[in-house]
């Protein structure tokens, strides 16, 4: 069984909390980034703690009647390969499937080429129950990646850069244990556009389930591997800290839930290509999606076609 500092604290705290403050209730008509199809729809909410700006971002993704409804995972894994700004940290853990090891949040999905996983600190960390070099049989660990670690997780982000969904590469399936060392794949460089969470012993994500009126949403009892969606269902994820007597979630004072922030619908998509018309002397050309949205480094942006502006003029390039 894994234990986590004040994990069973928090979980109490969280279910017991009003979620009143900064209430919202999703806009359906205003999502502008859609996955799947069909006609029943389902919202994903993701919403940081890092100092960033205080938005919580929203994404649609809609599928077929059929037999089986989507689980979490299958509506979050279908958003992170779709979308360019959503990027997925996943782990199998055993029997109940995969868990959220970190979010991350970037344009043009640059957040993958800043992470970095620091083996050496992993090693020290007396939380872990996973052993590298010698399989700890008594929690069912199988087998050893050794030495070999640095370079399947280098591995595994390298992979990520194309699919935005990071495959943590130490997990139950390959070892009979999943390493839950989350706390040690860190963001490198000071950039506050990357935004990036990862934890487990120093902090989580924890995962909220409900309808489109926040103060319907309640802390998640099931992983979201095993979570059924339903028509007009919201899945929302607030990173939670656990760095106190009650954890970062909620205040220790008051017992009040840390509000939601306001809901960004936009995400990067703010500014148009008619604005690069404005500056017509500029020399320096400047690269945008389709749909009007800016790329801020070409040189890392997916396949696609894309529109150069420079000055008053433009044309249509097509990346390979």
């Amino acid at each position: 069984m894994i234990f986590r500092k004040n994990k069973t604290t928090i979980a109490s705290f969280l279910l017991a909390a009003s979620l009143t403050a900064n209430a919202f209730v999703v806009d359906w008509d205003k999502i502008r980034f859609w996955s799947g199809e069909g006609p029943n729809k389902a919202a994903l909410i993701v919403q940081f703690d890092d100092g960033g700006e205080e938005k919580a971002y929203v994404w649609g993704y809609r599928w077929d009647d059929g037999a089986e409804p989507p689980s979490g995972e299958d509506m979050f894994r279908a958003i992170a390969s779709n979308c360019n700004d959503l990027y997925l940290f996943t782990q199998f853990t055993g029997w109940m499937g995969n868990t959220v090891c970190g979010i991350g949040y970037s344009q043009d999905n640059a957040i993958a080429g800043y992470i970095e996983y620091d083996f050496e600190s992993a090693l020290e960390d007396p939380c872990i129950s996973f052993n590298w070099f010698s399989a700890n049989e008594m929690l069912g660990q199988t087998s050893t990646p050794g030495w070999d670690t640095p370079d399947l997780c280098e591995q595994a982000i390298e992979e990520s850069k194309t699919t935005h969904i990071l495959e943590h590469p130490i997990d139950a399936k390959a070892y009979g244990y999943a390493c839950y060392d989350y706390d040690h794949w860190h963001k490198y460089g000071e950039d506050i556009s990357l935004r990036w969470h990862a934890g487990w012993y120093k902090g989580y994500w924890s995962y909220w389930v409900g309808g489109a009126d926040s103060e319907s949403l309640s802390y998640s009892g099931l992983g979201y591997s095993s979570r059924k969606l339903s028509n007009g269902s919201v899945d929302a994820w607030k990173y939670t800290y656990l760095d106190g007597p009650v954890g970062g979630e909620i205040d220790g004072s008051t017992g009040a839930s840390k509000p939601w922030h306001e809901l960004d619908y936009s995400h990067f998509d703010n500014s148009g290509v008619d604005a690069a018309y404005r500056d017509e002397t500029s020399n320096s050309p400047v690269f945008y999606r389709l749909d009007g949205s800016v790329v801020n480094n070409i040189e890392t942006a997916p396949p696609g076609l894309y529109l150069k502006v420079v000055g008053n003029k433009s044309k249509k390039i097509i990346i390979h």
